[in-house]
């Protein structure tokens, strides 16, 4: 039997849209363990750069597609475009970029071809990916240390992506309707989709297995790290909490290990702290920081994400949609940290700073995949539905303190609709939380934004039960030749 490492290539091509049935290109015998290693490392070839501002001359690809994680900086300025904190009418003063545009036209009423088709290749080139990875380990010779760093690396990145597909694609309320699912990549026959229930199965099982290893990470080891398992379930459990593949023990799960993670957390308490979360100024990447469990430095194409010419451009900020910018007291420190002031017409105006893409000396784009800000608030929301709403508002409180200086204010009463308020503050503009958010809760979003045809300002509204919740599965090959059900609702693009 061949064994496969996937070289990097010099050019790219991604022609092929049948995601689910990934061929490997550039085939190459592997003998031993190195090897392997080397397949994996490839995959960070793609993202990870630290480099004093070199660019990696190479572009690792499988399948014809070019390996990327789902999230990175352009999806998640296409996510902004989604969620209810962005002043989409402002938008339209501030960037000529066809790319910002086209991806903003597609925005303004929630159905983004480019936002869906892109989180879905990325996405299932990556679980391809670590399926070759870890196929190929389970065929060469190797010790528990070796098979604990490499395959648990593989295996959490996998289960990361396979967790990322399921919040944007499967719909909330039917568990029948999850995600096609094939971990062995040696088969790839046609793969329906599986329900929810059965793919939160397989991220709990591999990240549950991957938690019992006991071999310290290496250098190149960045998923492979405790906190950020114990992350990935925390969040896995309070998605699911909400939707129709709930388990009675998910907001206990979700509290437990929430609690592990922010036992000797203190909230930041100045602008200064706040901002350094997002930066590369004190180093390309981290694992373990104070304040985030996982930081990378990416190499990245940029199209609209750009903080130079994108949507979070240096001289074209956005603005904050007013709801959001009202939700702030005046003293709150993320008033100076993540907005700027600027005058129109003698008119104050506030503009997003908030580094959530940064390009800052030898760091050519910064992301961070969770924040201990974000578990401290995943806690409360927990407590408050396990009935301990006291201790919810104690929390609520301090983390309100440390954000308004000064403040004598605290929370007594309505302890989850504050904890959502406060969520919406604290994590605007990262990583689709604010979209994964009203996903779960059921947000009826209205918000002004101009159309494309007349040039004029119209309303757009988004319902709670939205079949737009669920990104649309990709038209063509995936849904011809896979014979997928697509997403209810989803029956014209136009």
């Amino acid at each position: 039997m061949r064994i496969r490492v996937f070289i990097p290539l010099l050019l790219m091509c991604i022609s092929c849209k049948d995601y689910l049935d990934l061929i490997p290109k550039n085939e190459q015998v592997v003998a031993n363990i190195d090897d392997v290693r080397t397949e994996l490392l490839t995959f960070w070839a793609a993202h990870v750069y630290a480099n004093g501002g070199n660019y990696l001359a190479i572009f690792p690809s499988y399948g014809m597609s070019m390996l990327s994680l789902p999230i990175y900086n352009d999806v998640n300025s296409q996510l902004a475009m989604y969620e209810d904190n962005l002043n989409m009418v402002h938008f339209t003063d501030y960037v000529s970029n066809n790319d910002c545009m086209n991806c903003y036209w597609q925005s303004v009423d929630w159905k983004s071809r480019t936002l869906a088709s892109t989180i879905w290749q990325y996405g299932y080139v990556s679980i391809g990916f670590m399926n070759a990875i870890l196929d190929d380990l389970a065929k060469v010779p190797h010790s528990t240390e070796e098979a604990e760093t490499i395959g648990g690396e593989a295996k959490v990145i996998r289960a990361w992506c396979i967790f990322k597909l399921l919040q944007f694609f499967a719909p909330y309320g039917n568990d029948r309707l999850g995600i096609p699912l094939n971990l062995d990549s040696e088969n790839v026959t046609p793969s329906d989709r599986l329900t929810q229930t059965k793919v939160y199965e397989v991220i709990e099982r591999e990240l549950l297995e991957v938690l019992t290893y006991t071999t310290p990470g290496k250098e190149w080891n960045f998923f492979y790290s405790p906190a950020f398992i114990r992350s990935v379930l925390a969040e896995m459990y309070l998605f699911r909490a909400g939707s129709a593949a709930a388990k009675p023990t998910d907001w206990e799960q979700a509290e437990r290990y929430t609690a592990e993670l922010i036992a000797s957390y203190s909230p930041e308490d100045t602008p200064e702290l706040l901002r350094v979360t997002f930066t590369g100024e004190r180093v390309a990447y981290e694992v373990n920081g104070s304040l985030y469990a996982l930081k990378l430095a990416t190499k990245r194409e940029f199209r609209i994400g750009d903080n130079y010419g994108g949507i979070w451009g240096l001289n074209n900020y956005q603005q904050p949609a007013e709801e959001l910018w009202a939700l702030y007291e005046p003293e709150d420190i993320r008033r100076i940290a993540w907005f700027g002031e600027g005058d129109q017409d003698g008119v104050p105006v506030y503009f997003i700073r908030k580094p959530v893409t940064s390009r800052i000396g030898p760091v050519y784009d910064v992301s961070v995949f969770y924040r201990k800000a974000d578990l401290y608030l995943m806690n409360v929301e927990a407590k408050c539905h396990l009935g301990r709403e006291k201790e919810a508002a104690e929390m609520l409180t301090e983390f309100r303190k440390a954000r308004i200086p000064g403040t004598e204010q605290s929370v007594k009463e309505n302890v989850l609709e504050e904890l959502r308020k406060e969520r919406r503050r604290e994590l605007c503009f990262e990583n689709g939380s604010r979209w994964l958010d009203m996903k779960r809760w059921g947000i009826r979003c209205t918000r002004p934004a101009y159309d494309q045809a007349t040039g004029v300002v119209k309303e757009y509204t988004l319902e709670a039960d939205d079949y737009r919740y669920a990104l649309p599965i990709p038209e063509g090959i995936e849904l011809d030749y896979n014979n997928i059900a697509q997403n209810p609702g989803w029956t014209n693009f136009d």
